[in-house]
């Protein structure tokens, strides 16, 4: 595609922008684009300091608008439509430098400029690398000026940045490489190529007939990774005036780390699987248990230890789906709450139970402790808080703050005791609690009365890096 097919002046202009730090780098200066307002004015929309390079501009100067008498070269450039490269030295944090614009048209009628400040000791005595650098950021601005740099293989917009370790390579037109940086050099040893890389067709070169190639003759840019020789190599190919610029680094150790990511990632969800798996054998069990248990204790007593067991699977089936050891927990709490609710009232509609607020994700290890937190106190809340009323609504709470989260589980039942102690009461369910908030989360938990009950607990999120042992 080419720029006349892709043109669209929104789309150029973020694309200028989006390419403005590759250019401030090859070329040694500061870039800005700035876009005509309706008065005529200039007014800078983005704007980039070079990493290689002592900036002419010490700070960002977006949203600016440049005064005419202080920025002559860029209204020149806008009233002649070319580019204008100004000797005015001017002088900023005691150095010298001078100022370039190249106008950006549409239609025959400037609607943008490009800006680039220039260190004068940059231009003095620059060594090859600079020229070449130097040069191939003026091709790039050509380029840039006349509409959006596209990718040569379907026409997206193209834009990219110089890397720590990248290499450099100028290829002319006919895929001769003219110029190639000491990293460039380097990176194509690593990939098995002998001999010199300057003076070899670009094609030769490991990777080369699907990197470089197929910008040779083309307008635009491409950018792909290749594996050769047991190296992963990153290349960016771009078509300029007369020539290609050829960005590549070794992404060889990136890529083995981020396979090495999956494979943990995988194995981690395949243990939550299999956990998962083995704690719904063991409720399976406990239920066989139940049914043949002879005295109505007993078969409380397994229900109950089932609830518990499959309220830590409910977690570990949502892990097993996750790429993360994080959990959505409000999922979670609905999930556990549905299940105790069934488990003890059944299809009736007698007892509600609802889940309000949100949690968000929270760490595994916390996601699992209060799965077992709300299916203790939900079934308490059924069983003790509605016991003695025909029907009855718990309510779980969830509230997401800053450093914390809070769960609070309430019942509009018959209340607690006046003798109540939770320090002192003997049901297994409250100790299971009891110890899961205080021990394990790190958190506190608080009993209130008055017309039901309410139980509230508040949990540091940084609980799990707390934890000892």
């Amino acid at each position: 595609m080419t720029h006349a097919d892709a043109y669209d002046v929104s789309a150029h202009l973020d694309n200028v922008a989006e390419n403005l730090q590759l250019v401030a780098d090859l070329g040694y200066g500061d870039v800005a684009l700035a876009i005509l307002d309706e008065a005529g004015d200039l007014v800078v929309r983005a704007d980039a300091r070079p990493m290689t390079a002592v900036a002419a501009v010490a700070h960002s100067r977006v949203d600016r608008s440049l005064l005419r008498d202080e920025e002559p070269e860029i209204y020149a450039a806008v009233q002649s439509g070319e580019p204008v490269h100004g000797d005015r030295r001017r002088i900023t944090r005691g150095m010298s430098y001078t100022t370039s614009a190249y106008p950006v048209c549409s239609g025959g009628e400037c609607i943008a400029v490009i800006v680039r400040d220039m260190v004068q000791q940059v231009l003095d005595a620059p060594g090859t690398m600079e020229t070449v650098f130097m040069r191939s950021a003026e091709d790039l601005l050509t380029i840039l000026r006349d509409g959006p740099l596209c990718e040569v293989a379907d026409g997206s917009p193209f834009h990219t940045v110089r890397r720590a370790g990248d290499g450099v390579m100028r290829v002319e037109s006919d895929g001769q490489v003219t110029y190639a940086s000491p990293n460039a050099v380097n990176i194509m040893r690593l990939a098995g190529f002998e001999g010199g890389v300057a003076g070899t067709d670009a094609r030769m070169l490991p990777g080369g007939t699907t990197a470089v190639a197929p910008v040779i003759g083309h307008t635009g840019a491409h950018a792909i990774e290749v594996e050769v020789s047991d190296r992963v190599i990153g290349y960016r190919s771009i078509s300029l005036i007369g020539g290609i610029l050829v960005l590549v680094e070794d992404v060889t150790e990136a890529r083995r780390r981020e396979q090495e990511i999956k494979v943990k990632e995988a194995t981690i969800r395949e243990v939550h699987h299999r956990v998962k798996n083995n704690l719904q054998t063991v409720a399976s069990l406990l239920r066989m248990q139940a049914r043949r248990s002879e005295t109505d204790e007993a078969r409380r007593s397994l229900a109950e230890a089932v609830e518990r067991v499959s309220s830590m699977a409910v977690v570990h089936d949502m892990l097993a789906a996750s790429t993360q050891e994080l959990v959505d927990f409000t999922d979670a709490a609905c999930t556990v709450v549905d299940m105790v609710h069934r488990g003890l009232a059944g299809d009736a509609d007698e007892i509600e139970v609802v889940v309000e607020g949100a949690s968000r994700d929270v760490p595994a290890q916390v996601a699992t402790s209060l799965a077992l937190v709300i299916a203790e106190l939900v079934h308490n809340a059924i069983e003790h808080g509605l016991a003695e009323s025909a029907g009855g609504q718990v309510t779980v709470q969830l509230r997401r703050l800053p450093e914390e989260l809070i769960l609070a589980v309430r019942d509009d039942g018959i209340g607690l005791p006046e003798d109540f102690d939770p320090e002192e009461g003997s049901n297994l369910g409250l100790a299971i609690v009891k110890t899961l908030v205080r021990d394990d989360l790190r958190g506190t938990l608080t009993f209130s009365g008055g017309r039901g009950t309410t139980v509230t607990v508040r949990v540091p999120l940084d609980a799990p890096a707390s934890r000892k042992g």
